[in-house]
């Protein structure tokens, strides 16, 4: 059986937010017992974890980490070619992900105790997100 819905985010701040109980919920409702989730985000300013729960700074720590490695061009006012505005988006958009998929067991995430699904936020001006999940299972 294969269950598949699109569902409309509101906007975000920027950084990570916690979607756990909202996939779980959908999970539910779906009647799948056992299979396969896939999430896609459809869009390249934000992208979708799997993260550590236990403790809300690792969660912080990886965002910052991540946008260390590639920094947000929000701030940029001076720009002497336009394209180049779009190169740290695009830095980070390689090392990002907009699909994640888990399995699914007993009609429940079967992710790790101490593991969570995050929305994270790239960008300073956030938008109405739409995320579709896909789920293969019976």
């Amino acid at each position: 059986m294969v269950f598949q819905d699109t569902i409309k985010l509101s906007p975000q701040d920027k950084g990570a937010t916690d979607i756990t109980d909202l996939i779980s919920d959908i999970i539910h409702e779906s009647k799948i017992k056992i299979g396969t989730c896939q999430l896609f985000v459809h869009n390249s300013q934000s992208c979708l974890l799997i993260n550590d729960t236990a403790d809300e700074s690792t969660k912080e720590q990886t965002v910052d980490f991540l946008a260390q490695l590639a920094p947000s061009s929000d701030g940029i006012t001076d720009i002497i070619d336009q394209s180049m505005d779009a190169i740290p988006e695009n830095m980070r958009n390689a090392m990002s992900q907009t699909t994640v998929s888990f399995p699914i067991n007993r009609g429940r995430l079967a992710l790790g105790i101490w593991q969570g699904i995050y929305l994270w936020e790239k960008t300073s001006q956030p938008e109405n997100r739409k995320l579709t999940i896909t789920i293969i299972g019976e």
